[in-house]
């Protein structure tokens, strides 16, 4: 395992972020700076990038403490074949804080509200990495009628501390005091996992929408909790009915250890749902969009 990352057990799993914030202290999940847009959501600012100008529009949702910035090597070459919609959210980068609790709830009303203020049509390919897994298959649940597909990366099921600690095997979740080391958003939204995972758990899923799960390969020799990892995340692709592919190598973040498989997979994927997708003048979130 790389040494420079924290163990993948302190993780939703936990992002290399965290390694640069014990490292370099506060401002390590900053967005990048340039072309940034803002929009007003809830009375708060959002930052957020738009690239691309083709069909579909793929929004990417980062995962625990981290910010857009956690895909700006794949989002530039992602923007070739899709509109690219990337974002900080509340608490991140450029973003206002939110006093709220940050629950799917609360990301999904965010998220909602940038895609409204983007003025980029959907339907749209809702990607989510990690912890934006969760966020993903809220959206999903909630505005099927702005959700064109779906893409899972290392996504964290909504009941995999409960199979966890049904198992014994330990640091399921982030402990307190790891925790406290991490930004402020990213403390919000440990402190709401429960009730997010609670949110997505209730859900029934969309097995009518194209769904793509992409996770890590289980290691020779795997201890207990990656084993289960990767039974949950085969769990998850069936639930969906999902194409589910594994990469090669490289551990939580796909989209940076195996970045051009990441690449092929989810270009692969966007084409294919493209072709799906029937001719339309494209769908808009309203205020009542639920």
């Amino acid at each position: 395992m790389n040494a420079a990352r924290p163990h993948p057990a302190f993780s939703l799993r936990l992002p290399a972020a965290l390694a640069a914030v014990l490292l370099l202290g506060a401002g390590a999940c900053q967005a990048e700076p340039r072309d940034l847009r803002t929009a007003q959501v809830e009375g708060r600012r959002l930052a957020y990038q738009v690239l691309g100008h083709d069909r579909p529009a793929l929004v990417l949702i980062s995962g625990l403490g981290d910010g857009m910035a956690s895909f700006k090597a794949v989002a530039p070459d992602l923007a070739r074949s899709a509109t690219v919609i990337l974002y900080d959210r509340a608490g991140y980068g450029d973003s206002d804080p939110a006093a709220t609790p940050r629950d799917a709830a609360a990301a999904d009303r965010e998220l909602l509200g940038l895609l409204k203020a983007s003025g980029v049509p959907g339907p749209y390919v809702i990607a989510g990495h990690s912890l934006g897994g969760l966020y993903a298959e809220y959206f999903a649940a909630h505005h099927p009628d702005l959700t064109a597909a779906l893409i899972l990366e290392e996504s964290r099921p909504a009941d995999f501390t409960r199979r966890c600690e049904a198992a014994k095997i330990g640091l399921c979740a982030p402990p307190p005091a790891l925790a406290r080391l991490m930004p402020k958003a990213a403390q919000a939204e440990i402190a709401a996992l429960d009730a997010t995972a609670a949110e997505v758990a209730d859900l029934p899923p969309a097995r009518s929408l194209p769904v793509l799960v992409l996770s890590r390969s289980l290691p020779r020799n795997a201890k207990p909790f990656d084993a289960l990892w990767a039974q949950a995340q085969d769990d998850l692709a069936a639930r969906y009915g999902a194409q589910h592919l594994t990469a090669p190598a490289g551990g939580h973040y796909v989209h940076k250890d195996q970045r051009d498989w990441f690449l092929a997979q989810v270009t692969a994927f966007l084409a294919k749902v493209s072709r799906s997708a029937p001719p339309t003048a494209g769908s808009r979130p309203g205020p009542g969009t639920r």
